[in-house]
């Protein structure tokens, strides 16, 4: 199975995923590289008005639990990674060049509140679900569980590079402070706790993640596996490849709807692809030269190389 046609939503919240080049770890040990990614990170999330929820980034991939209420994931995530992917040279001189990342985003839609809450879940517990460490205070690296459930806002640096460079073509006693943005990475309330005091609100997440770290570290006791340790973590080099990691092609499986239940995700794979399969009539009647053809509302139309000469 190939990529999946893009469905964009105003509704549906999305779960992230984007993945380095050969999973290299790339991510790791580089607080510079991970400012600058927070900072990518709240500077999209203004331009495309996103309602973040959780954002994790480990390794050698970036997890983000998001709602897109102006139907424009795919402009965030286009702008977010090349960001990141000119960033890692920038910040990291042991970068060989080349493609950063393995391949596009996976984007899987969570149509409910509960299913939001799973994968809010899911990116803030990825320390400990990949083996890394047995309790978040321990992972070195940043977690947005302690900011997004405190609702803490936190200010990052980010720099206009482009208009930077092209403007020391001519004026080479330019300040880079002058291309210089102060930019605000903050996450939304997971729905459904809307109502709730900070202080409850708190309460009540910090009691579910403790349940759920509970859990994670007792099934991995059970079958006899250890965590890697903060020790160990903080030796491991920017570039170096991981012992095991989770590994895809382009005809891997890869579902279109994530949900806690089965009859919703059902219920979703069915409007998922009654639309998927109205974009690919209205995209083959598009190719044939009916440039008037209407794609269902959240589609893109295929892009034309000869277009003018079918015009």
């Amino acid at each position: 199975m190939g990529y999946h046609a893009r469905i964009e939503s105003k509704t549906l919240s999305s779960f992230l995923t984007t993945r380095s080049r050969n999973s290299e770890l790339w991510f790791v040990n580089n607080p510079n590289l991970e400012k600058a990614i927070l900072g990518y990170a709240a500077k999209y999330a203004k331009r495309y008005q996103v309602t973040l929820y959780a954002l994790s980034i480990e390794g050698n991939h970036i997890h983000g639990t998001a709602l897109f209420p102006q139907a424009n994931r795919s402009d965030f995530m286009r702008d977010l990674n090349s960001s990141v992917a000119r960033a890692i040279p920038r910040y990291t001189p042991t970068y060989n060049g080349g493609r950063f990342w393995a391949r596009r985003y996976s984007a899987e839609f969570l149509p409910g509140a509960d299913d939001i809450e799973e994968y809010f879940f899911y990116t803030v517990l990825q320390p400990i679900n990949d083996g890394l460490v047995e309790k978040l205070s321990q992972y070195p690296g940043y977690n947005c569980f302690h900011d997004a459930i405190w609702g803490i806002k936190r200010k990052f640096k980010t720099v206009r590079w482009k208009e930077y460079y092209l403007t020391k073509r001519f004026n080479s006693k330019i300040s880079i402070k002058d291309f210089t943005d102060i930019v605000t990475l903050e996450y939304a309330r997971l729905p459904g706790y809307e109502e709730l005091s900070q202080k409850e609100y708190v309460k009540i997440m910090k009691e579910k993640c403790e349940e759920r770290i509970r859990m994670i570290v007792e099934a991995r006791r059970q079958r006899g596996a250890s965590f890697l340790g903060r020790a160990a973590l903080i030796k491991v080099k920017p570039g170096s490849m991981p012992h095991s990691s989770k590994v895809s092609s382009i005809s891997s499986h890869r579902p279109r709807v994530l949900s806690v239940c089965h009859e919703r995700r059902a219920q979703y794979r069915k409007w998922y692809f009654e639309i998927y399969f109205a974009y690919k009539e209205a995209s083959s009647a598009y190719r044939q030269g009916k440039l008037d053809t209407e794609f269902p509302e959240g589609t893109y139309r295929p892009h034309l190389k000869c277009r003018e000469k079918i015009e």
